[in-house]
């Protein structure tokens, strides 16, 4: 059997065990995000109401993921010759915009919220809020450490994308009950300072996530992977002349387009003997999903 079928059905079951993975962060975004935002109507609390529209967006984001993974299960058709892993990606990317759009509703409110503060004497969060915010920190550390066991066995970037959102939830949530805590002893400003800061830090996640899909839907690919792909060619016998690596990345699956010359004395049995090596080679050592090889005579 080949490796690059080998690779594919790897990947292809890495998808759905990322599928379950997700469905359980769903689940647990779900119900932190229904105790979070009722208990923050209730106290007033605006870094509880910020840490539960966090928790909406990990629910976007989980929706996303799902959409995307799922998508990319399909077969190759004719107008995707090389699959539909490219919709994992896309997932991520719609859900990155709509995190982005979130964060900058918490900064708004949390900033009214504390410069309110100054004018009027605002109701300090009950310790209610305190302790769902840390109940959630706990419930969604263990998420957390459910993720990161499966991705150490899976490799899986959607699983990792999971991991480092149920982290950031994590901080988020023990970082809510701190500053709810401040406003009660010390003073109520801190409530929405506390959702200012979980915004900005909630901007800049989703401006990563945005920066690293963009990267890859538009081409983009780690020019020391094309070198350590080229070492590997230039090393098999009765290639002249490699001609151009191109690679494209769609999260966990990697495509590789190799286009190289050889004796133009060389029969067409040889060339495809050549192309079949190069093709074992790098699905062997990088885990390689498809590779496309055309051979030519050197001229």
């Amino acid at each position: 059997m080949k490796e690059t079928l080998n690779n594919r059905l790897r990947y292809f079951e890495n998808l759905k065990q990322s599928i379950g993975i997700a469905y359980l962060n769903l689940f647990v975004f779900i119900v932190l995000f229904i105790a979070e935002i009722s208990i923050a109507l209730v106290s007033g609390s605006k870094a509880l109401l910020a840490a539960g529209f966090n928790n909406l967006s990990s629910i976007i984001i989980s929706v996303g993921l799902l959409v995307g993974l799922k998508v990319s299960l399909k077969d190759p058709s004719h107008s995707h010759s090389k699959g539909y892993q490219q919709f994992e990606t896309l997932g991520n990317l719609f859900s990155s915009f709509v995190m982005f759009l979130m964060s900058a509703y918490i900064v708004i409110e949390g900033g009214k919220g504390a410069i309110s503060s100054f004018y009027t004497s605002p109701d300090s969060p009950g310790n209610i809020s305190v302790i769902v915010a840390g109940g959630s920190g706990f419930v969604m550390l263990a998420t957390f450490l459910i993720n990161r066991k499966v991705y150490q066995k899976v490799e899986s970037n959607s699983i990792n994308t999971l991991m480092k959102d149920a982290l950031s939830d994590t901080l988020m949530n023990f970082g809510t009950a701190l500053g709810i805590l401040l406003s009660i002893e010390i003073n109520p400003m801190f409530d929405g300072l506390t959702a200012v800061v979980l915004g900005l830090i909630l901007c800049r996640m989703s401006y990563l996530i945005v920066k690293e899909n963009v990267f890859h839907l538009s081409g983009g690919f780690d020019p020391e992977m094309v070198e350590n792909y080229q070492n590997v060619i230039e090393g098999i016998p009765g290639i002249e002349r490699i001609v151009d690596i191109t690679g494209k990345m769609f999260w966990d699956a990697v495509a590789v387009d190799v286009t190289i010359e050889v004796t133009g004395k060389m029969t067409v049995e040889e060339g495809a003997v050549i192309a079949e090596t190069i093709e074992q080679e790098l699905a062997s050592r990088f885990d390689v999903f498809d590779v496309d090889v055309q051979v030519r005579p050197k001229r």
